[in-house]
């Protein structure tokens, strides 16, 4: 798979790559809930991804305005194959899979879900089917200042795995209640699919 840059509206996320990297996708779903939009290969320095929709399925419920210091995050782990099988029932709907990249892989199994509180600056863990760590960290929460306008979640999430960095820090400006997606390590004749969702 190729390293992708997604270029929708209105949030920024950069990332910074060590050398010799496996590659991998960033995916984020076009504000009018139209399928994400794959840009040309990027250099392995930098990258950038933006937009945000919400999708039908596992989800966390809107509460409203979150709190400044907290927020709540799901996340899903999917291993993505060309089994046939198809994608997992239980993800529901969740246009980008049937999209580029993604759709590189005809089928998708639910391996993992978790409902997490994230605290600003706290780090949280998960361990990843391949061995590997998963860390989230909440840095920030944006409240638009007019009454109806969204909040943004600032979020830095990394990858390692045998003691190195996988995937460095990568900083997310994720719109409330939106899927972002992390993909590429190889497992099991496929990948695994690392996906989170952010609301109060």
């Amino acid at each position: 798979m190729k390293m992708v840059s997604v270029v929708g509206r209105r949030a920024r996320m950069s990332l910074s790559l060590a050398g010799a990297l496996a590659t991998f996708a960033l995916v984020l779903g076009t504000t009018d809930g139209a399928s994400a939009r794959a840009a040309e290969s990027i250099p392995q320095r930098t990258g950038f991804a933006s937009g945000g929709a919400q999708h039908e399925g596992v989800g966390v419920p809107d509460q409203g305005k979150p709190d400044a210091t907290s927020a709540k995050a799901e996340i899903i782990i999917l291993h993505g194959t060309n089994d046939g099988t198809g994608i997992d029932p239980k993800l529901g709907k969740i246009v980008e899979l049937q999209q580029p990249p993604f759709s590189s892989y005809n089928s998708y199994k639910l391996l993992d879900r978790a409902d997490v509180k994230l605290d600003k600056g706290a780090e949280q863990d998960r361990s990843l089917p391949d061995g590997s760590k998963l860390a989230v960290t909440l840095k920030d929460v944006v409240k638009g200042k007019e009454k109806d306008a969204e909040t943004k979640y600032v979020v830095s999430v990394s990858i390692d795995r045998d003691g190195k960095s996988f995937l460095p820090s990568l900083e997310v400006n994720a719109k409330h209640d939106q899927w972002f997606f992390v993909a590429g390590q190889k497992y099991k004749g496929g990948i695994l699919v690392i996906g989170i969702r952010l609301a109060a």
